[in-house]
Order: structure tokens, then sequence, then C-alpha cells
């Protein structure tokens, strides 16, 4: 009978470090995932930056080459 129990036990322990094993894997691979994500925001806002002054640039030339026409 303490065979049992101590075989079940030893199996429960194992089974915990597998999970726990599993658990700070997919732990790790959430704060890389966000970390990803961090970035991609960071550089989409940059870009949009850039968009912005790009299109206000390309205004003040379509502008200036309309006051030259005339």
């Amino acid at each position: 009978m303490d065979t049992t129990i101590t075989q079940r036990l030893e199996i429960a322990k194992q089974e915990r470090t597998e999970v726990m094993g599993e658990f700070l894997r997919l732990k790790a691979e959430l704060t890389r995932t966000q970390k990803c994500n961090d970035d991609l925001r960071s550089e989409n806002s940059a870009l949009r930056e850039s968009l912005n002054a790009t299109e206000h640039v390309a205004q003040n030339m379509l502008s200036y080459a309309n006051e030259i026409k005339k």
C-alpha cells in the first residue's frame, strides 16, 4: 500500500514538474510576443509620423507648384 502511495506521489511530482516547465515555456513565449508587439507598435507609430511629414511636404510642394503656374 505504501508503495502505491509513493508511486502516485512520484507520478504527481513528475506531472507538476512537466506542467511547470510548460507554463514557464509559455510565459517566456508570451513575453517574447509582447515585446515583438510593442516593437511593431513603435515602428508603426514612427512610420505614421513619417507618412504625415511626407504628406505635409507633398502638399507644400503642390501649393508652391500651383503658385508658380499663376
